[in-house]
């Protein structure tokens, strides 16, 4: 991000926005306006080569570090970006508020300095800016503190058997998926599970319709199959099916495996905690079903 800083001025207001939802996205909540002043400055000092004043500026910010996780999912996030997803409408789909502000921010205005009876950040006349702490939860309990379209903090009720009304999932050339994850060594799907219907909705989505992609998969959408929403259960013999949909559905929108595959772990890291054997299996259902949709076995 900081090689897209010139030492003069930050990017065109395209750049703030996506400077603002990538950091907003590693810390898991929306960062102050003041951030992006200061990043100017710490880009200044570095490519002016006085490194040590800039990492000065830089532990000024109060920023804390960010794990492993963090550093993931921000960039998935990038990778969104570059593949022409909006950073506003990124950033409110994953529950963020992008300031109203943002477009018309001046990294140059004065801030009103932290401690002073006013917010921190806010614009002032006059006086030194202080960045404000950063610092913020961004899970409480595996759901999104924000409340976004595709997040929900409501619970759900498990169910860990397979539901006696599943059936395999039958390809149109009649054709059973395997999963050995089942006696049966099919993959299973609630009974009202329609993977051409999946695939036709992925190719009337437009690649940048965040929205639609939203309510067609992500937790509660059209087609999450491991979740009954008006009841509230979550049926975790479904999981399998559900990621499965997802790269159908990818695949009908005609994004490359790999960036649908980076979709389908962007949502996942915000919604909820993921083991990483939950992660790779996602990864190995997301793919297959992308494999299937794209050799045209749900058309």
């Amino acid at each position: 991000m900081l090689a897209k800083l010139d030492g003069k001025s930050l990017p065109i207001e395209a750049d703030q926005e996506r400077l603002w939802t990538l950091l907003s996205v590693a810390y898991g909540h929306g960062v102050p306006l003041a951030v992006l002043g200061s990043l100017r400055r710490v880009a200044k000092h570095w490519q002016g080569g006085d490194k040590r004043l800039a990492a000065i500026h830089l532990a000024q910010m109060g920023l804390p570090g960010i794990g492993e996780d963090a550093a993931y999912r921000l960039a998935l996030a990038a990778e969104l970006i570059d593949a022409g997803v909006g950073p506003r409408e990124l950033a409110r789909e994953l529950g963020f508020d992008p300031p109203a502000s943002l477009l018309k921010y001046d990294p140059d205005q004065p801030r009103v300095p932290a401690g002073s009876g006013r917010e921190s950040g806010q614009w002032t006349t006059s006086g030194d800016a202080a960045p404000s702490d950063a610092a913020g939860s961004p899970l409480t309990e595996g759901r999104s503190a924000r409340t976004g379209r595709g997040y929900t903090t409501e619970r759900y009720k498990t169910i860990k058997d397979l539901p006696k009304d599943a059936v395999a999932v039958n390809r149109p050339d009649g054709s059973f998926i395997g999963d050995l994850h089942f006696t049966a060594g099919f993959l299973m799907a609630p009974p009202n599970a329609d993977f051409k219907r999946v695939y036709a909705a992925g190719m009337e989505t437009a690649p940048t319709d965040v929205s639609a992609i939203i309510d067609a998969v992500t937790q509660g959408g059209a087609f999450d199959y491991q979740r009954d929403a008006t009841n509230k259960v979550f049926y975790d013999a479904y999981r399998h099916a559900a990621n499965y949909a997802v790269g159908v559905f990818m695949a009908g929108v005609g994004f490359p495996r790999e960036l649908a595959i980076a979709i389908s772990q962007t949502y996942a890291f915000f919604q909820s905690k993921q083991t990483e054997e939950n992660r790779q299996q996602q990864v190995f259902w997301t793919t297959r079903g992308w494999d299937d949709g794209n050799r045209g076995g749900w058309r």
